[in-house]
């Protein structure tokens, strides 16, 4: 049987999916949150699901990772249904 997730769910996955995609770049928190223009603190609480960022910091972090927001929702998408 497959899991059903709620919507608050969903959304906290697709957060924490940037850490793998922040990974896979070889990108350090460090790195990543200068290039958002974020603290490393905010950039971690967002990859753990514990922060939701504002629209205007998960933009910054996507293009700091060269990437959309429908992108990062994409990549999101194919894990959780």
């Amino acid at each position: 049987m497959d899991r059903v997730y709620t919507h608050k769910q969903k959304q906290r996955i697709r957060l924490m999916k940037l850490r793998e995609i922040r990974i896979a770049q070889r990108i350090t928190h460090a790195e990543l949150a200068a290039r958002a223009n974020v603290s490393v603190a905010t950039l971690s609480n967002v990859e753990r699901g514990t922060h939701r960022p504002s629209v205007e910091t998960m933009i910054a972090v996507a293009k700091a990772l060269d990437m959309g927001l429908a992108d990062i929702d994409e990549f999101a998408q194919r894990l959780v249904v």
